[in-house]
């Protein structure tokens, strides 16, 4: 028969304690390392769509609609400005989009900045038209990109005989940025503006003489 002393079996219970301590630390630091991993994997980004990241893929559309006394089936209520909302009627079909546009540019201003549209002879043409008959009154911009908004309307003070319309978008420079990218994309898609000296593969999808719709329906233009 063994014997133990008071002295052996307090070192071996000491050592026995130690042991489980280790085992119990490492249980614990095996925890928090799976932890961090899982706080690693949700803090990566999520992927950005493969359209947002070849810009030139990325298409947007642009709508400009006259404003009107309202009333009739051929109307509908808007509205524009998030900041202080301002409602208006205004014609439901445009009368003038991106299947004429030439050109779009932004541009710096003194606190801001700005969208300058150009369009083409036959675009030109339209816009004259219709701000001789409307001088005056509000012309509606609505644009899609990766979202649909209305982003301004701005008074029609003369007739716009040059074929070009500038205005302040109701919209962040990022996102403006994205819609003149989008829509300079697919003026070179529709061939109304010469392709780059060094051209990427276009795949915008199609686009007829109202040009590319930027895969989404405009059904949430105007207030139900």
């Amino acid at each position: 028969m063994i014997s133990l002393t008071g002295r052996t079996m307090r070192v071996r219970s000491g050592r026995i304690k130690s042991f489980f301590g280790a085992i119990l630390l490492g249980a614990v630091l095996s925890a928090g390392a799976a932890d961090d991993l899982d706080a690693d994997k949700k803090a990566k980004p999520a992927k950005e769509e493969k359209s947002e990241k070849d810009v030139s893929k990325q298409a947007s559309t642009i709508r400009l609609h006259m404003e009107t006394d309202g009333g009739g089936a051929g109307s509908g209520k808007i509205k524009v400005l998030r900041a202080a909302p301002v409602s208006i009627n205004v014609e439901k079909n445009a009368f003038v989009d991106e299947g004429f546009l030439e050109k779009a540019e932004l541009l710096d201003t003194i606190g801001g900045h700005m969208i300058l549209l150009k369009f083409n002879q036959q675009g030109a043409l339209r816009l004259q038209m219709w701000t001789v008959q409307k001088t005056g009154r509000r012309i509606a911009i609505w644009s899609r990109w990766t979202e649909g908004r209305w982003l301004g309307a701005p008074v029609a003070a003369r007739p716009l005989e040059d074929g070009a319309i500038g205005f302040t978008p109701d919209a962040t420079r990022e996102e403006a940025e994205r819609i003149v990218r989008g829509l300079n994309n697919v003026a070179i898609k529709l061939g109304n503006q010469k392709k780059p000296e060094k051209p990427k593969q276009q795949s915008i999808g199609k686009a007829g003489k109202k040009g590319s719709d930027a895969g989404k329906s405009d059904d949430d233009m105007f207030q139900k």
